[in-house]
């Protein structure tokens, strides 16, 4: 069928093409396809592009650059999530400026958490110009480098001239970002945030800043989210995959205080449970929080503070759980006699 050449720049062109099949034949095609590798679960899988929209301020960059250092390692896993598929990465920085980045790897270097093999790089490539202006530059970059993973950070910064709120424009950014993610055979990862007025809200990909099209138009997403039980906890949550199921739980996460490395904590929790859960109205919802929260070890203090209730009002919430049926049932007769014995209303 007809491959349409879309200009770029005046440098760069990037193609597109149509085909009509049936599925017989394309079933027939991908016969001997193997299962995606993965760079980091089921998180990024090979030759993908995943979007990553997250609030400011969780630590996205740091997160980023330390996926970079796995992957270029040959680590075998990190934070639990298999890496099968090893090479060397790039990191787009459009957001610090390279004082910060140097300050950020030599931290990062200084407290590695495993050894690294040195028979990949990870590189960080800093600008300030949009992107679109600097292909020419990046595609030599990538044809020398043939990165496994590539991440941009981040779209907005990246794409300054793009309108991100315009389906038009986002659309046809998205359409240039997979050809780009085809043509360097590489996943391509690029991060975004958050509407504001979201910190309430469970994670989904409705929650990403602008047009929807690039939910629409990726491979997957996921996301970094602080938690409301600790300053340094992060929650990590996969959403849309064309690859795989949908996570129903979150990871737990750590940022280390002292390395700045993540760690790992518990592979599943209850989002709901660390998401602003103080702003929480329902009473109902906030007593099977206290429940869930006691079960897992918490305090009543912990569970307190957690929710924003006085001890007292946690400790009658379980309490009242834990009477025994006959206790109950003897309560519910003695206020059941007080209202029979009182005199009616004259």
């Amino acid at each position: 069928m007809a491959i349409t050449r879309h200009q770029l720049t005046k440098e760069v062109y990037y193609s597109s093409h149509t085909s009509l099949k049936s599925i017989p034949a394309l079933a027939d095609e991908g016969k001997d396809l193997q299962d995606p590798s993965m760079l980091f679960g089921k998180y990024i899988p090979e030759k993908c592009l995943i979007h990553f929209p997250s609030p400011r301020g969780v630590g996205k960059s740091w997160f980023c650059m330390q996926l970079c250092i796995a992957i270029a390692g040959e680590w075998t896993e990190f934070l639990g999530e298999e890496i099968n598929l090893h090479g060397n990465t790039l990191y787009i920085n459009n957001e610090l400026s390279e004082t910060v980045i140097r300050r950020r790897a030599k931290k990062l270097t200084d407290h590695l958490p495993k050894e690294t093999s040195h028979n990949f790089k990870a590189m960080v490539y800093t600008l300030r110009n949009n992107l679109a202006t600097d292909m020419p530059v990046l595609v030599q970059i990538l044809n020398k480098l043939k990165p496994v993973l590539v991440i941009i950070d981040n779209l907005r910064l990246a794409f300054m001239g793009t309108d991100t709120n315009n389906n038009k424009e986002i659309t046809q950014l998205m359409f240039m970002l997979l050809a780009f993610c085809e043509s360097s055979r590489a996943s391509v990862v690029i991060t975004d945030h958050f509407r504001k007025h979201t910190s309430s809200l469970l994670s989904e990909s409705d929650l990403q800043t602008g047009s929807g099209i690039k939910t629409d138009l990726s491979d997957g997403d996921f996301f970094l989210r602080k938690s409301a039980q600790d300053k340094n906890l992060r929650l990590l949550k996969r959403g849309k995959s064309r690859h795989f199921e949908e996570e129903d739980f979150a990871k737990l996460i750590r940022l280390n205080g002292q390395s700045l490395w993540f760690e790992l904590v518990e592979e599943q929790v209850n989002e709901a449970e660390h998401i602003c859960i103080k702003t929480l109205q329902d009473k109902e919802e906030q007593k099977d929080i206290a429940r869930s929260l006691k079960g897992q070890g918490h305090s009543l203090e912990d569970i307190a503070r957690i929710l924003g209730k006085g001890k007292t009002t946690i400790h009658r919430w379980l309490h009242k759980e834990e009477l025994p049926e006959d206790k109950k049932n003897n309560s519910y007769q003695k206020s059941s006699d007080n209202i029979e014995n009182k005199d009616p209303p004259e």
